[in-house]
């Protein structure tokens, strides 16, 4: 039984005490042959306290610049709509990082690498599908909820 049939049997209401361990999911970004994960991310969810304070945090600054420009940004232009898919994708890509609290099977010199968000930001860059990764699975509940 997945995580989702077994929320649909019922919700533990003892996972709202405000003790409760964080809940973490694996997003794999290398597969072998086979399929089974060789490396990849691990997330905490939309409920975490990361991703509440990269969210507001990108959400107070388009507020702000919005209060400087008075205006909104005209995506009608071919300038207009490139600052506003410039502006989407910057702030994905801060809510992809906030959330990845941890990665597996990546090495360096043979020994397991230390978790390092700049290096995961190049990540992101060269590989833009594993920062699609992380999204979609952060939008999946079923991923982070304790049953």
């Amino acid at each position: 039984m997945n995580n989702a049939q077994k929320i649909q049997a019922g919700f533990d209401i003892t996972n709202l005490s405000g003790n409760a361990k964080a809940v973490t999911f694996d997003v794999p970004v290398i597969v072998d042959a086979d399929g089974e994960p060789v490396a990849g991310l691990t997330i905490v969810g939309k409920n975490s306290e990361e991703y509440r304070v990269a969210n507001n945090a990108v959400r107070a600054e388009g507020y702000k610049k919005s209060a400087r420009r008075k205006t909104a940004i005209d995506a009608s232009t071919d300038e207009g709509a490139e600052q506003l898919v410039q502006a989407i994708d910057g702030n994905q890509k801060r809510l992809a990082l906030a959330v990845v609290t941890g990665w597996y099977g990546f090495t360096h010199d043979g020994a397991p690498a230390p978790m390092d968000k700049a290096l995961l930001e190049a990540a992101f860059d060269k590989y833009p599908t594993w920062q699609e990764k992380v999204t979609l699975a952060l939008e999946n509940d079923a991923n982070f909820l304790k049953v």
